[in-house]
């Protein structure tokens, strides 16, 4: 028995919509002759450590081995949830799922702020094992060392008063460090340190300048006192303009540890010496404040008294209020202070996920966003950008980069590709957004690996980001993928369905209730809902689709439309962005580029699985040209099936196939990917010759030396960054050659060398 990972699942997940811990443990150290004796034992050793352990039945001996290794696994699960129990809240959801492994299982629980799951998990096998060996295990000091662990990773008691209230309010909230919190998204969050804002710590440092805070408090009219006040006096909480609370302040008497006495006076406090105190902040430029002051009677003027402030504190200790004042909720006070009613701190956020078609879809989503005017933060396979500027070129669709665009206070629209590798991790990286799309799951991709098996075990996991869709907004899913219609079921906000066919049945029944859908009719993209429809344009005005002829880049337009429809766009905008997108080397790279190289057409594409070759091959079937030439491979973390079936439709599709291996061979042995691929090729009834290459530009470079005048060239994209710019520097190599002869017939300048592409017509 022993842990294999640990996982904190931080956002709406697999399992459910709050914080999980996934815990991976493997029993298959456990003979299946061992398994009903190691039962039993542990069910009498656990019920004497913890009596009242609530422990599923034990099978019976003759149930077979695997219903008691099943048992060891609830047993385990049991016990964390015990543990937890013993330092924290007990998790209100746990879960034991096999997997496709021999003695793997996931056990799943609610992940509890500040808990540490890996030491959970840690003491709760170490605690089994010798339960299971019949030695001793000091479980109380387990239990004292975990309960400081914990201590240490919980939030304050203001941090965590704040983040239940922002919860109470839909406000997004996580913490940045351990008392630092962000709180809304993007250009409308607000950050916290304690009760200090992101636009208060500025202004700090006057309130610590005696001389200063004299002249400063005179100029309000407030006296200050000489020195702060070391006896009795009251402290008033300011903030947004307005005395939250109020405290009767008495010193501790001795040195003995006897705290000082603090009483609630909140109701006592005159409308004229809130006035004043909120004053004390404002000529600061507090927007948040303590007010110490000095005064004989708190429900008179404090000028009638002789009543004199005698500190503002640029930090105030929410802790004290929180503990003293029971008559109003301070942290939501507070809160009313950085959100009016009615504000919750969100940015429009669309996730994007499915098996093919992502990237596209989540860059025409962001640009469609750019043009109606707003900052856009996008993360994809391609890396992060802040509008037109990119941060980061690795694979960004996970959550660690989705989290590090909503953290931005310049991004004011963020639109997140989901991918499925992500979710499995960690979660998704926001609590929730307002358009999920769902392109497809078709025959799936990395199937086997994280014990996703099928294409059902893959729609489970893509659905997680249409369960994250709020209630106020919409899942964008497409109608001809029945495995992606299911998904309608888990949202809480509205459907949107796509299918290129007007007539689908999907399509006809949404609309019979009033629902809204994307579809093509004729020749023209329509937008309808109910009994009515707008023609948005017709296919040959958007260029990605090139003039409607390529399949799977109408329904990517689709889905595209779809999201900027579901988020309000004008339709202006709407028809702007598919005017103004195109399959380009800059506004979608190595996505469908089809390009003229020396009288050859290329096609660049990133497609990289079963279903992404499908579409492809259906795409291509619109050219008329006679001899067609593939580069193709695919990363090793895929199943041996599936690179074999790929080889069989390339063989079905091509005349000449050139394979190549490059970085993402993933643990293969060297030439183990093109031997399978060879495997489905030789199931091809057209490919006639079949080369096999190390590295992508060498198989590429090749394939152009065969490539003759009026062949169709594809060409499988290893990296997208390396596939522009070798692209880049083949057409600015063909620019060159060309442009004699251009100006030697009058032509010159009829090129453009801002974007080279030469666009082969379908």
């Amino acid at each position: 028995m022993e842990i294999r990972r640990v996982r904190a699942l931080l956002g709406p997940n697999l399992w459910a919509d709050v914080p999980m811990a996934e815990i991976w443990c493997d029993l298959s150290d456990h003979s299946p002759d061992d398994l009903a004796a190691a039962s039993r034992r542990l069910r009498a050793r656990l019920s004497d450590l913890f009596p009242g352990l609530d422990l599923p039945r034990r099978p019976s001996a003759d149930q077979g081995h695997l219903k008691h290794e099943q048992w060891l696994a609830r047993a385990l699960l049991a016990t964390i949830v015990e543990l937890v129990a013993r330092i924290s809240e007990r998790p209100g959801f746990s879960q034991v799922r096999r997997t496709s492994e021999r003695g793997i299982y996931r056990l799943v629980c609610q992940l509890q702020d500040g808990l540490p799951p890996q030491e959970c998990a840690a003491v709760a096998v170490a605690l089994c094992r010798s339960a299971l060996t019949d030695t001793a295990y000091d479980l109380q000091g387990s239990l004292d060392r975990l309960r400081t662990l914990a201590g240490d990773a919980r939030p304050s008691t203001t941090c965590a008063a704040l983040l239940s209230a922002a919860k109470s309010r839909g406000i997004p909230a996580r913490r940045l460090a351990h008392n630092v919190l962000q709180l809304g998204y993007g250009a409308r969050q607000r950050r916290l340190q304690g009760s200090t804002t992101d636009r208060s710590a500025a202004a700090q440092p006057t309130a610590t300048e005696r001389d200063l805070l004299r002249t400063l408090l005179a100029c309000v009219g407030v006296t200050c006192t000489d020195e702060p006040a070391a006896g009795q006096h009251y402290r008033m909480l300011v903030a947004g303009r307005r005395v939250l609370a109020a405290l009767a302040w008495q010193p501790g008497r001795d040195d003995n540890g006897g705290g000082p006495t603090v009483t609630d006076v909140s109701h006592l406090i005159h409308p004229e010496l809130c006035a004043r105190a909120v004053d004390c902040a404002r000529v600061l430029g507090l927007e948040r404040a303590e007010v110490r002051l000095i005064a004989a009677d708190l429900t008179q003027p404090l000028a009638g008294q002789g009543g004199q402030v005698s500190e503002v504190i640029a930090n105030p200790p929410l802790d004290r209020y929180l503990e003293a004042v029971r008559t109003r909720s301070i942290a939501e006070a507070f809160l009313d202070t950085l959100y009016r009613p009615g504000e919750n701190g969100r940015i429009p956020i669309v996730a994007v996920s499915g098996t093919n078609g992502k990237t596209t879809v989540t860059r025409l989503v962001a640009h469609g966003l750019s043009v109606s005017g707003r900052f856009v933060g996008m993360t994809c396979t391609d890396g992060i950008y802040l509008a037109d500027r990119r941060i980061d070129t690795d694979d960004c669709s996970g959550p660690q980069s989705a989290r590090l665009v909503l953290l931005n206070p310049e991004v004011d629209a963020a639109v997140l590709e989901t991918a499925r590798g992500g979710i499995l991790r960690e979660g998704l990286g926001f609590d929730a957004c307002d358009v999920a799309v769902v392109t497809n799951i078709g025959e799936g991709d990395h199937l086997g690996l994280s014990s996703i098996d099928t294409v059902e075990d893959l729609a489970e996991v893509k659905q997680t980001v249409v369960r994250g869709v709020a209630p106020w907004g919409t899942a964008v899913l497409n109608a001809a993928d029945p495995l992606v219609v299911r998904m309608a079921d888990h949202c809480k906000g509205k459907i949107l369905f796509f299918a290129r066919d007007s007539a689908h049945p999907v399509l006809l029944h949404h609309r019979r209730h009033g629902g809204r859908v994307a579809c093509i009719q004729g020749s023209d993209l329509v937008l309808a809902e109910g009994e009515t429809e707008r023609l948005v344009l017709a296919l040959d005005r958007i260029p990605l689709t090139h003039g409607g002829r390529i399949g799977f880049q109408v329904e990517n337009a689709l889905s595209g439309a779809a999201a900027l429809w579901a988020l309000g766009l004008p339709m202006e905008a709407l028809c702007a962005a598919l005017e103004t997108f195109g399959t380009d080397l800059d506004k979608s790279p190595g996505r469908f580029t089809v390009l003229s190289i020396n009288g050859a057409t290329a096609v660049f594409d990133y497609g990289h699985n079963p279903s992404a070759l499908l579409a492809m091959i259906d795409a291509l079937a619109v050219f008329p040209h006679r001899r067609r030439i593939a580069v193709y491979s695919a990363a090793g973390d895929r199943r041996d099936a599936d690179l074999i079936r790929q080889g069989q439709l390339l063989g079905q599709a091509f005349d000449r196939v050139i394979l190549y291996e490059d970085q993402y061979v993933r643990g293969r042995q060297p030439g183990e990917i093109m031997s399978l691929f060879r495997k489905g090729l030789a199931a091809g009834d057209r490919v006639q010759e079949v080369d096999t290459i190390h590295g992508w530009q060498d198989a590429v470079e090749a394939a152009l030396w065969l490539a003759q005048p009026g062949d169709l060239l594809l060409v499988q994209a290893d990296s997208i960054d390396e596939t522009v710019a070798y692209v880049r520097t083949r057409l600015a190599e063909d620019l060159s050659r060309r442009d004699p002869l251009l100006n030697q017939h009058g032509f010159a300048g009829s090129v453009g060398t801002e974007n080279p592409a030469v666009l082969v017509q379908a």
